[in-house]
């Protein structure tokens, strides 16, 4: 079997690739490493240079017809055509190289379509199916929760999947697919009148790139505040709960020490991360993200999506603190667990076995080669 994946989301399929590999499966990965984290791929695609001067001005519009990033598209088309075949290719999402756009993405993906008889898609990040449903009001919140008119510009990528060239690019892609394949609980809800979405496929992880963390003793409690850095981040994921939760701390006097990630590649993150005690991933999310699965592999205490639907749809315990938008509520949390940081070990090993059993690329490679090759 060949098998082409093609985008990044935080490194699903960066791991995935690694463990079709060890498989014995021929992966190739077609990616612009997702952004400042800069996951490794098999071909490569530049990032999109800077926007400066005139284009500037120009960006919205040509964005709003699709039309941006078609250039770079026109670009790298001899990286595509000299792909071979594959019985196999995944997108990420309909929009699964950015630099592209979504004109670019579209012919990316009617060309590709040539050289496999099975396209499939991974639903992970926004898409108009996604962004529709969060707007619909069906969760108690999501990423649209901090949304107001004075902050529009820091929701122009959320709004942007409303774009005529981006409707085009979502209605083409879900149409040709033969499966859609969410990542995580929100886009599972979000596709699941559409007869191709299948059961949730979880986020895979390498257990062994993520060692333990040694509980501390006689030192503060270490916090690792996975932060991205663009302000849009800063309400659609709800740090602000977290920051208004480690000021009451503060105010407190509580003692711990906070290590922060802002923007930096995965291999600093992953660094970082090394000995710390409790993760903080996002508010606005019901289910966990990538940051909160790493954290969880690494035995952390991790703050992330985990609402009482998740347990109910997964029929399971998940030994995952409920980071809900409540900076009040998390300030206790945060509080109770670093008072009585012992008590949290049987948290700290379950979270460790519950990936190990749930989320390691082996488990969730079998799944996702299960749909590929259902006929």
């Amino acid at each position: 079997m060949r098998v082409l994946l093609v985008g990044e989301f935080s490194g699903v399929h960066r791991n995935l690739m690694e463990q079709l590999a060890k498989d014995g499966i021929h992966c190739d990965l077609l990616s612009d490493g997702d952004g400042w984290k800069g996951f490794n791929s098999t071909i490569t695609i530049p990032k999109r240079r800077p926007i400066k001067g005139i284009s500037k001005f120009l960006f919205p519009a040509l964005d709003f017809f699709g039309l941006a990033g078609i250039a770079s598209y026109l670009e790298n088309r001899n990286i595509i055509d000299r792909l071979d075949k594959y019985e196999i290719i995944q997108f990420i999402n309909p929009l699964a190289i950015k630099t592209f756009g979504a004109i670019g993405n579209l012919l990316l993906f009617s060309k590709l379509s040539k050289k496999s008889p099975k396209m499939f898609l991974c639903a992970l990040g926004g898409d108009l199916c996604v962004e529709t449903f969060y707007l619909s009001g069906k969760l108690k919140y999501s990423p649209w929760s901090n949304f107001n008119l004075k902050r529009i510009m820091h929701y122009y990528q959320n709004m942007s999947f409303f774009f005529p060239g981006h409707i085009a690019l979502y209605f083409y892609v879900t149409r040709k697919v033969k499966a859609i394949i969410p990542g995580l609980y929100e886009y599972k809800k979000a596709y699941e009148n559409n007869k191709k979405c299948t059961s949730i496929i979880g986020l895979p992880i390498n257990n062994d790139e993520y060692r333990e963390t040694t509980p501390c003793s006689g030192k503060p409690v270490r916090i690792f505040y996975s932060k991205k850095p663009h302000l849009g981040d800063y309400y659609k994921k709800g740090y602000k709960y977290f920051d208004e939760a480690l000021k009451l701390l503060d105010e407190r006097n509580i003692d711990y020490e906070l290590i922060t990630a802002n923007g930096i590649p995965f291999s600093e993150y992953k660094a970082l991360l090394a000995g710390c005690d409790i993760l903080l991933d996002q508010t606005l999310s019901y289910d966990r993200g990538m940051s909160g699965v790493i954290g969880m592999a690494s035995g952390m205490i991790t703050f992330s999506g985990n609402e009482p639907d998740i347990e109910e749809y997964y029929d399971r315990k998940i030994p995952c603190i409920n980071a809900e938008p409540d900076s009040a509520v998390l300030a206790d949390k945060l509080i109770h667990i670093i008072q009585n940081y012992n008590d949290y070990n049987a948290l700290r090993i379950a979270s460790k076995k519950y990936i190990e059993k749930y989320h390691s690329s082996k488990v969730i490679c079998s799944k996702y080669i299960d749909v590929w090759t259902k006929e």
